[in-house]
Parts: C-alpha cells; sequence; structure tokens
C-alpha cells in the first residue's frame, strides 16, 4: 500500500463550556503540546483520533449530529473556532507535519482580485500550513448560504484562493471561476454576478464545490454536503460530487449522519461516537457485517432495499461533554451491554479488515445490509 496522502494521529480537541466555567469547575484538560492546563471550563471532547486517507481514497466520517465529527475533522485542518481547541496530535499531508493549531497573526487589506472591494487576509504563522491549505485541500462546508460572505459577489469570492497563492493574472482567474461554474452546472456567468441571499441552498452548495475545486487539490473535504437539501437536490449534488472525485482522482473525506448516503461514494467507513472512533474498515465489510452495536444502528436507522422495518438506535443521544471515560461511551443505549462494557473506555481491536471498539466484537452477531 502506498503512503498516506493525509495522516491523522493522536488527534484530541477540548471545548469550552461556559455553564461549568461560570462554576469555575476545572476538569484537568492539559494541552499536551505545552504541558500546561488550559483551566476551568474546558472538556475534552475529542480523544486520540487516528484515521487515513490514500490517494484517491474517499473516507466517509459518520454518526449522529453531536457526536464529533465535525470537531474531528475541523481540528485537524485547524479551522476550529475560539470555543475548541486541538489539545494534541499530529497531521501530516503526504509525509510533511503541518501545524494546524496556528491561527492568523494579523490581516492586511489587499485589492488586487476586486477592486470593487477590499479583500484582508491572515499572515499566517505557518508556510506549510499556509500553502497545503491554500493550494492542497479543498473544503465543502456544510451550510453552503453561511459560508459565503453575503455582501460580495459569489465569482469574486471562488477567485480569492488563486489571487491569494498563485501570480495569476486576474482576467485569467475569471476564466477559471466561470468554467468550474460551468462544470458544477450552474449558469456560470449569471451566477458570477450573483449574491448567496440570491442562490438556493443546492445552487449554494454547487457554488461552493466549485470554490473548493477551483484550485486543483489533491483532498475534498466535504462537511455534511446534503444538510438540509431536499432528496432530489442532494442525489444531485452526491452524483455531482463523485463524478468530480473520480474525474479528477481526488481523494476524499466526507462528514455524514446518514450511512445511505454515502453508500455509493465511500471506499472507507469511520463511526464515530462520544468523540472516538468506535468502527473503522472498509465500506463492504462495515455495511455487510457491522461489528459495533452502534453501527448496526446506523445502518438501521435508514431505509434500504428489501428491508421490512427499520432498527434505529435506541435512546437519547447525550451531549458529548457529558460523556466521561469510565466506561464504554454506547453503554447506555447498547442492547448487548453486559457488566465488563463498563469498565473502561475498549481499545480499537483489528476483527477481519475491521477495527473496533467494543468488547463483544467477537461475540455478536449483528445486522448488516447488501450493498
Amino acid at each position: 500500500m502506498s503512503a498516506p496522502l493525509l495522516e491523522v494521529r493522536g488527534l484530541s480537541v477540548a471545548v469550552y463550556d461556559t455553564e461549568t466555567a461560570a462554576a469555575g469547575i476545572d476538569h484537568g484538560v492539559v494541552d499536551e503540546n505545552t504541558g500546561g492546563p488550559l483551566g476551568a471550563g474546558w472538556i475534552a471532547a475529542i480523544h486520540d483520533v487516528n484515521f487515513s486517507v490514500q490517494p484517491g481514497e474517499v473516507l466517509a466520517i459518520v454518526g449522529e449530529s453531536g457526536m464529533g465529527k465535525t470537531l474531528t475533522v475541523l481540528g485537524a485542518l485547524g479551522l476550529l473556532g475560539p470555543s475548541a481547541r486541538v489539545t494534541g496530535g499530529e497531521v501530516a499531508l503526504r509525509g510533511e507535519r503541518f501545524d494546524a493549531r496556528r491561527l492568523p497573526k494579523q490581516a492586511v487589506p489587499t485589492r488586487r482580485w476586486s477592486a470593487r472591494r477590499p479583500k484582508w487576509m491572515g499572515e499566517l504563522q505557518d508556510p506549510v500550513y499556509a500553502h497545503i491549505m491554500g493550494n492542497e485541500i479543498g473544503i465543502v462546508f456544510q451550510d453552503a448560504i453561511a459560508a459565503w460572505d453575503p455582501v460580495f459577489m459569489i465569482g469574486d469570492q471562488a477567485g480569492e484562493v488563486l489571487e491569494e497563492h498563485t501570480e495569476m493574472p486576474i482576467e485569467e482567474i475569471q476564466h477559471r471561476v466561470l468554467a468550474v461554474l460551468g462544470e458544477v452546472k450552474l449558469p456560470k456567468e449569471r451566477k458570477f454576478v450573483s449574491f448567496a441571499h440570491e442562490l438556493s441552498r443546492g445552487e449554494a452548495q454547487r457554488a461552493m464545490l466549485a470554490a473548493a475545486l477551483i484550485k486543483g487539490p489533491s483532498l475534498l473535504v466535504a462537511d455534511e454536503p446534503f444538510s438540509g437539501l431536499d432528496p432530489p437536490v442532494a442525489q444531485g449534488i452526491s452524483e455531482l460530487i463523485g463524478d468530480m472525485q473520480r474525474a479528477r482522482g481526488l481523494a476524499m473525506v466526507m462528514v455524514n449522519h446518514n450511512l445511505a448516503q454515502v453508500a455509493g461514494l465511500a471506499d472507507s467507513v469511520a463511526v464515530v461516537y462520544g468523540g472516538r472512533i468506535v468502527e473503522a474498515g472498509p465500506v463492504g465489510d462495515i455495511y455487510r457485517r457491522p461489528r459495533h452495536p452502534y453501527t448496526e444502528g446506523l445502518l438501521g436507522s435508514v431505509p434500504w432495499p428489501g428491508a421490512d422495518r427499520l432498527r434505529p438506535v435506541p435512546g437519547e443521544v447525550p451531549r458529548l461533554i457529558d460523556m466521561g471515560d469510565a466506561e464504554c461511551p454506547f453503554a447506555d443505549r447498547c442492547v448487548h451491554v453486559e457488566s465488563k462494557c463498563r469498565s473502561g473506555v475498549p481499545r480499537l481491536e483489528r476483527h477481519d479488515l475491521t477495527t473496533v471498539r467494543c468488547v463483544r466484537a467477537g461475540e455478536l452477531d449483528l445486522h448488516g445490509v447488501i450493498r
């Protein structure tokens, strides 16, 4: 097997909770990078996550809302807001480690791309990170409408990355923007001069995909790209993403809560629960024979051809910050729970081609689906 394109090792993320901060509660979270405590209010949310993506591979990171999927991916890419912080781990692209914890240290105005607007760009402290995020990784955010600046035209915004990271003339940037808008099947001249509020959610998502692909990245990251879309529109976006990924030979990390939506796109799946990967492996093995009861519940929560009824995950989704490390995080919702499941968080162990975080993985015969 070739070396991974993207490799994430030991990623840990803490989040800030205002209630516990106000109460002065210190959960003892330590930043492994500095060795210093974070103080009151900070709670460990993502725990020692490892995953990798091969060139051209599509990895789907799945799980219910609030279980840490987006937090994991944004943490790996250095895109967390002020209420979350990477506390440990390493990230590398093509073996070159970059520091995703660095943030812009200042902003400077420029008018090189469009005379109609000033553009504020951050001077990143880590030049390797700046190069990778500017050239190698394209991102499709979950809320396509909110991701666009509402006061500037879509075409101007889509071309900013080329202006920032290349010496390309303005005319060539405009040509590239129009070409990629056409690739995602948008009326390119009209949408180039449109504002975000003039787009439907599906159009905004297509435009976001165009902006992500314009720089010719080697890795595409799509965070819940079908969120809020009607089923026919979501299916169209899914087919478009699949077509673009195959045509360009892109590696992709796709965050999604619906295993049915990623079935035709993914090569491998990582199932996240409680800020941990609880099962990971090739998509066919995961779908045919899940090893973790949570994966079985996710598969049973969506209709499949030939299924006579749904088998959803029992119980309510807990808050990520309320889940400790004294037992299996899924224990309170699991119909297969035994006393040994409550003796600490299980380790990831290999079973055939999958890795599973369940002490009963070798005993259970769980329901899968035919893909």
